[in-house]
């Protein structure tokens, strides 16, 4: 993204770094490396074979943090929506789960608000960008014409 404003630049910049932090902070540490007991804890109130719960949190956090690599490349505000509606949806899985996780020190509303307002900047910084390049484009052509 060329820079058209340095201050939505930064913020922007700061969103995605902060985005892709957690989301790979969120599948590596309690998933892939420590194999939380809450994560497990969370999957065996599903249906699932006890044998397979490992794998499937492995499985999460694996695909958490490829999430989170992708913010490092890819400044698009499809991305930030994929985000905000993957949070929700696991907030509302949480909600019907593990209800009692919503009031637990360290719960996912917080991890999830932030990171969909964090989203949420980055799609207006975007859009500021994208809404900047029409107007330096007609600028440009009427100092052409003088």
């Amino acid at each position: 993204m060329k820079q058209r404003h340095p201050t939505i630049h930064k913020i922007l910049k700061f969103c995605q770094s902060m985005i892709a932090l957690l989301w790979i902070y969120q599948g590596l540490i309690p998933k892939l490396i420590f194999q939380s007991p809450t994560e497990q804890a969370i999957w065996q109130q599903l249906p699932i074979a006890h044998f397979y719960i490992g794998w499937l949190v492995m499985l999460s956090g694996i695909s958490e943090v490829i999430f989170g690599v992708l913010f490092l490349f890819i400044k698009h505000p499809c991305l930030h929506w994929l985000s905000i509606v993957s949070l929700t949806g696991l907030f509302i899985f949480i909600l019907f789960i593990d209800p009692n996780q919503l009031y637990q020190a360290f719960n996912p509303v917080v991890m999830n608000i932030a990171l969909a307002s964090l989203s949420l900047i980055a799609i207006w910084c975007l859009n500021a960008d994208a809404d900047a390049k029409p107007l330096k484009s007609a600028l440009r052509e009427c100092n052409r014409k003088d």
